[in-house]
């Protein structure tokens, strides 16, 4: 081939190749026209229909602002609280002392003569009231001996019917009753006193009575009683078992009258007095109970400088324990004319203590100097900012740590504390 047929046969194949490739490209052309010419549009159109939207937008928003209703404003929560009155009273200044619980009686039951026990009447723990048996020995050697000392005293008699000299005066009393030395005595028998006393001495009468009466007693202690009401505790006994005279069988406790010994520090002694009302509280139980003091020691311990007292209190439910740990609040000094609030009702903001009094359902806080307290209340010597405290006045015991003055408030609940303690004449301070 020529080289001018080889360059036409190129010419010719490049337009052909340039001729499969030119609907394409204008294919694509078309396209970026047609994008260019839409993003003009969209340009156009939203600049030119902005003012349109915006009022159709505004439109929509009033018309959606006038169907919606009107937010009410929310009022202010109230804290609810509880409050308590103040009071003008008197104020117990306690004595605080520990100590234990016991028995006022409790016993061993032991037998006064030897014998096999033939019979157990209760059980351990069983209560039991006073004359009460609980135990039988075998009487039967204590009823031989009482027979035999009847014997004895027929024969006695049955000599001493046989004498002569058996008629005289005895006198109003027997000739061992005389006051005075033997000679007197001698005196006596040689005027012919006491002769039918000394007849009945020298037949064995006397001797053979005195049996009796030994026999008689011997076979009443074959029942052991109970000498008081009480609770059987310790009892190990068997029927059958040999006991002396004198041994521990086992114990009875009267668990109904206890009484609590505490020790009074030296120190507190100058207000501690009889009588007077104390409250005893039994961290075993989570009780606490009225009583009064009843003994005070007249001496100390030397080693705890502390003096023995004696509460004594009614177990009738049974729930105190001898033994059981107790702690004792005695009244002590007591004030009168004290105006108290309870000790819940006292703040303290910048070391200052205050109290929130509640008026017409607001707080006012009033900083106030303190005096004496117990457990129950504090004594407000007197107001030194915020306004007045009076009795009756109400003031806040809960929920009161983050109020403030002026906080509109909701009383839940009005307490009207009274004292704990009882006075003689049955007022509570």
């Amino acid at each position: 081939m020529s080289d001018a047929s080889t360059a036409l046969h190129r010419t010719s194949a490049d337009e052909h190749r340039r001729g499969a490739h030119a609907p394409r490209r204008a294919h694509s052309h078309l396209l970026l026209l047609l994008l260019i010419l839409g993003l003009a549009a969209g340009g156009c159109g939203g600049g030119g229909g902005t003012d349109g939207g915006a009022a159709d937008s505004s439109a929509v928003d009033t018309t959606a602002s006038a169907e919606k209703p009107k937010k009410k404003k929310k009022k202010p929560k109230r804290a609810s609280v509880t409050v308590a009155e103040a009071t003008r009273s008197q104020l117990v200044l306690p004595i605080h002392a520990e100590g234990t619980v016991r028995a006022l009686r409790e016993t061993d039951i032991r037998p006064e003569i030897a014998g096999r026990v033939a019979k157990i009447d209760v059980d351990e723990g069983e209560r039991v009231r006073k004359g009460q048996v609980l135990l039988r020995l075998d009487a039967r050697d204590y009823e031989l001996a009482l027979e035999e000392a009847r014997s004895n005293i027929l024969q006695a008699l049955s000599t001493l019917a046989l004498e002569q000299d058996v008629e005289g005066e005895s006198g109003d009393r027997s000739l061992l009753d005389m006051e005075g030395d033997l000679d007197a005595r001698l005196d006596a028998l040689r005027r012919g006193e006491y002769r039918a006393e000394i007849a009945a001495a020298r037949t064995g009468v006397a001797a053979a009575e005195a049996a009796e009466h030994r026999a008689h007693l011997n076979l009443e202690r074959c029942e052991l009683k109970a000498p008081f009401d009480g609770v059987v505790t310790g009892l190990t006994l068997a029927p059958g078992e040999w006991v002396s005279g004198g041994q521990t069988l086992f114990r009875l406790v009267d668990d109904i009258n206890l009484e609590a010994q505490v020790n009074v520090l030296e120190s507190d002694l100058g207000d501690l007095e009889t009588d007077r009302p104390a409250l005893l509280a039994f961290p075993a139980l989570g009780e606490t109970l009225q009583v009064k003091v009843d003994v005070i020691s007249p001496s100390l311990d030397t080693e705890s400088r502390s003096c023995p007292t004696l509460l004594r209190l009614d177990n009738r439910s049974g729930r105190v324990k001898p033994g059981m740990f107790t702690r004792a609040a005695i009244a002590g000094e007591i004030l009168s004319e004290r105006l108290l609030v309870p000790r819940e009702a006292i703040l303290t903001r910048d070391g200052r203590p205050l109290v929130f009094k509640v008026e017409d359902n607001i707080t006012q806080w009033l900083y106030v100097e303190l005096g004496d307290r117990n457990e129950q209340f504090v004594e407000i010597e007197r107001v030194l900012q915020g306004g007045k405290l009076e009795p009756g006045d109400k003031v806040v015991v809960t929920n009161h740590l983050t109020l403030t003055h002026g906080a509109q408030v909701k009383i839940k609940r009005t307490l009207r504390p009274q004292s704990a303690w009882r006075l003689d004449d049955g007022s509570a301070p």
